[in-house]
């Protein structure tokens, strides 16, 4: 079974090879906004994030959105306040999941891409189980790869902190959640949760499995 985390690394793995330097600054106009981050995000993925209606004079949608940061870089002895703009793009939505890009602009530089590290893992349901509630071992994490779409993705500026939430089903019964603090201008990974269980399968399913999931970031053991 394809859960969304894997559809999502398809699906933008061709617009990354059409993309020459993506992830890297691009120069845009003076007076940079969020309809020229939009456009940027759109020609780095062309093809892959959902057209816009044209006879929105905005050319934006509701889930675009820019928000002003601040922050103190750890190797800057002045203690000089960093400022940036960070912008949530919609890319396209499914039925219960919607995929967004996020791009950054510091106040002395360009629109860049950003790229969130996340860890890769494997679910191995015991064979037979139609269920998908069995697990011959609990997940791990196997390595580390990159994304620049995050699903359900959302941004707290109090904490400069960007959180994913990804249904593997409507009902949401099993998931994938992270979650990236910024730190010295960058986005790093702090958390990572994956619950496998499908335990709307099941007829009366327990509390211990209705809560059960498994932190693959940072480890537990």
């Amino acid at each position: 079974m394809m859960h969304v985390s894997q559809i999502v690394l398809i699906a933008v793995s061709a617009a990354l090879l059409a993309f020459a330097g993506g992830g890297h600054a691009a120069e845009t106009a003076p007076g940079d906004d969020l309809k020229a981050a939009v456009a940027f995000v759109f020609q780095a993925f062309p093809g892959q994030c959902d057209e816009r209606d044209d006879s929105d004079a905005s050319g934006l949608i509701e889930d675009d959105q820019a928000y002003e940061m601040r922050w103190k870089s750890s190797y800057d002895d002045s203690g000089e306040e960093q400022k940036a703009t960070l912008y949530r793009i919609f890319c396209y939505a499914g039925a219960y999941n919607i995929a967004s890009v996020f791009a950054m602009r510091p106040a002395d530089g360009d629109l860049a891409l950003v790229s969130f590290a996340e860890p890769t893992f494997k679910v191995d349901y015991v064979e037979g189980d139609e269920t998908y509630t069995k697990l011959k071992a609990d997940p791990a994490a196997t390595g580390f790869g990159t994304t620049y779409l995050l699903v359900n993705a959302d941004f707290t500026p109090e904490n400069n902190t960007i959180s994913s939430y990804s249904k593997w089903r409507g009902i949401g019964d099993a998931w994938t959640q992270g979650e990236w603090r910024l730190r010295d201008g960058q986005f790093v990974l702090t958390g990572f949760s994956i619950d496998p269980i499908y335990e709307g399968n099941l007829d009366n399913p327990s509390d211990e499995e209705i809560d059960k999931h498994f932190q693959l970031y940072p480890e537990t053991k």
